[in-house]
């Protein structure tokens, strides 16, 4: 009896052993993943307030496991070469529009700006997303331009203007021989237009026109422009430009770095980089709305880009594509997706939904500022 007794003695005193909580050991938090990043723009620039949200949103999803400095454009290398510095290791992290590497490849223009067969900025985005163009960017970072890079979308700063001139242009005419500054496509295409086209870095600009080496010039929008003080060189500003009613950068990460973070980590980075955009994209409407009301009160005239010069644009553009596309499968690829998503999607836009003029217009008419027609 007696030794049954301690039996069970023994069995309840396992019991409540085997039911109290384990003891809590004090771990020490794991030491930060610390990067280091660098953008093309300056600081002011919203492409570069999109890379600051992005690590402040990645810093703040890792409750601070991985953490990215953000600087601007120059501060460890030159704007134009963030591409190659984030594939050396230069920097752990860059952002930059593919358009300054755009004589590498030509691939690099649909897969970063243009009229992109009538497709806007959410559709471009989309495309990315659900039209298989980040299997593209995959293919293209690492089969294509050998870069040891691991990218992602960032599709901002649209649509653009054509820009600013001392004088008005009322055709094609007028900007024939023009000194002018111009990104991307614009470039190229103006140039065959016969504009004297120039690129240059967006810091670069204000000088150029002040000391009347460009004699025109295009960067973003009222907001950005304005920052940069477009409009105390000049006081005609033209839009649209079909150069880039749609446009952005990439976010991009040495792949040796990549491969280090974790995949949970990963995975924050990506959703981390459309969070931004997206909410950067919101707040950059209602600012540059209130930048254009600022600069119409400075002086300056806001008129409708003529259709002549858009027209020209597209036929002289689909030109020049047709060109790229036959000397470059890789160009022919990406373009052939583009255009079998915009034309599942735009045709769909054009037939659902409501034309933003009607009820625009009904409402707010009297409160449009482009004026169109000729200037003087």
């Amino acid at each position: 009896m007696r030794k049954r007794m301690s039996i069970l003695l023994a069995l309840a005193i396992a019991g409540i052993f085997l039911a109290s909580p384990a003891p809590v050991f004090s771990q020490a938090a794991p030491t930060p993943l610390l990067l280091k990043g660098q953008s093309s723009h300056p600081a002011s620039a919203n492409f570069h307030q999109i890379f600051k949200l992005w690590a402040e949103t990645v810093e703040k999803m890792s409750a601070g496991r991985l953490k990215v400095e953000t600087l601007p454009g120059g501060a460890i290398v030159p704007p134009f070469e963030v591409f190659d510095a984030t594939s050396k290791g230069v920097l752990d992290v860059g952002m930059a529009p593919f358009g300054y590497i755009q004589g590498r490849n030509t691939a690099t223009i649909p897969m970063s700006h243009g009229p992109l067969y009538g497709m806007d900025g959410n559709d471009y985005f989309a495309w990315y997303y659900d039209g298989g163009g980040m299997k593209l960017l995959d293919e293209f970072y690492k089969d294509v331009l050998k870069a040891n890079i691991v990218g992602f979308p960032i599709p901002t700063d649209y649509p653009q203007g054509l820009g600013w001139f001392k004088k008005p242009i009322n055709s094609l005419a007028d900007l024939k021989g023009l000194k002018y500054r111009i990104y991307g496509i614009g470039a190229e295409t103006y140039g065959r237009l016969g504009v004297a086209v120039v690129t240059i870095p967006g810091q670069e600009i204000v000088p150029a026109m002040e000391r009347g080496v460009i004699e025109g010039a295009e960067w973003i929008n009222c907001l950005e422009d304005k920052k940069l003080g477009l409009h105390k060189v000049a006081k005609h500003y033209y839009t649209p430009g079909m150069h880039e009613p749609v446009t952005g950068g990439q976010l991009m990460f040495n792949a040796d770095v990549w491969k280090k973070l974790t995949p949970d980590l990963q995975e924050i980075v990506k959703v981390a980089s459309v969070y931004a955009t997206n909410m950067r994209n919101f707040a950059f409407n209602r600012e540059t709305a209130d930048a254009c009301q600022e600069l119409l009160k400075e002086g300056v005239q806001i008129h409708r880009t003529p259709d002549e010069i858009l027209k020209n644009f597209l036929d002289e553009w689909e030109k020049i594509s047709a060109e790229y596309a036959q000397k470059n499968p890789f160009y022919q690829k990406v373009v052939d997706s583009q255009k079998k998503y915009a034309e599942t999607v735009v045709p769909f836009r054009l037939s659902w939904f409501p034309p933003y003029e009607f009820a625009g217009n009904y409402y707010w008419k009297d409160k449009t500022y482009r004026t169109t027609g000729a200037a003087k």
